[in-house]
C-alpha cells in the first residue's frame, strides 16, 4: 500500500513537472504582457488626469489584454499551442503601436495623444522610443507564439526529451 501510494505520488510530480513546462514555453510572453499592461495603464491613468477623450485606446487595450491574461491562466490548466487571444493581443498592440508613431511626428497632433507631456524635441523621442520598444518586443510575442504554435521553439525540444526520460 505504501508503495503504491509513493508511485502514485511520483506519477503526480511528473505530471505536475512536464505540465509546468509546458506552460513555461509562454513565461516571456507573460513578462510582455505585465510590461505593456502597466504602461497601458499608466497612459490610461494620464490620459484620465488631462481629461482626454482618447484614454478610450488604452482601455481597448486592457480590456483585450484581461482576455488574453484569462487565456494564460487557462492554459497551465489545459495546455495548448495555439494562444489565439494572446496572439490577437499583441497583433493589436503592435498595430495600435505603429499608428501611434504618426501623431508623434506631426505637431499638431502630438498635444491630442499625449496631453500630459510638453511639445519639446525630448518628448517626442521619448514616446518614438517608447513606441518602439513596444513594436520591437510585439514582433519578437508574435514570432515566439508562431513558433510555440508550431512546436519550433527550443523549449519544446526540451519537454519532449523529458517527456521520454521519465515515461
Amino acid at each position: 500500500m505504501k508503495n503504491s501510494g509513493m508511485s502514485q505520488i511520483e506519477r503526480n510530480r511528473k505530471n505536475l513537472s512536464v505540465k509546468t513546462m509546458y506552460f513555461n514555453r509562454y513565461l516571456l510572453v507573460r513578462y510582455v504582457s505585465s510590461l505593456f499592461f502597466f504602461t497601458n495603464l499608466y497612459w490610461l491613468i494620464l490620459l484620465g488626469m488631462s481629461k482626454s477623450s482618447l484614454f478610450l485606446i488604452p482601455v481597448v487595450l486592457l480590456i483585450v489584454f484581461v482576455v488574453s491574461a484569462a487565456e494564460q491562466v487557462k492554459i497551465f490548466s489545459s495546455h495548448t499551442n495555439n494562444a489565439k487571444y494572446t496572439k490577437y493581443y499583441f497583433y493589436i498592440q503592435l498595430v495600435t503601436n505603429i499608428i501611434l508613431l504618426f501623431p508623434t511626428y506631426l505637431s499638431s497632433t502630438f498635444t491630442i495623444f499625449y496631453p500630459f507631456l510638453i511639445e519639446k524635441e525630448q518628448s517626442k523621442l521619448f514616446i518614438i522610443a517608447i513606441l518602439m520598444i513596444g513594436i520591437f518586443l510585439s514582433a519578437i510575442i508574435v514570432k515566439r507564439l508562431h513558433s510555440i504554435q508550431h512546436n519550433e521553439d527550443k523549449q519544446y525540444e526540451c519537454i519532449k526529451e523529458y517527456e521520454e526520460a521519465i515515461y
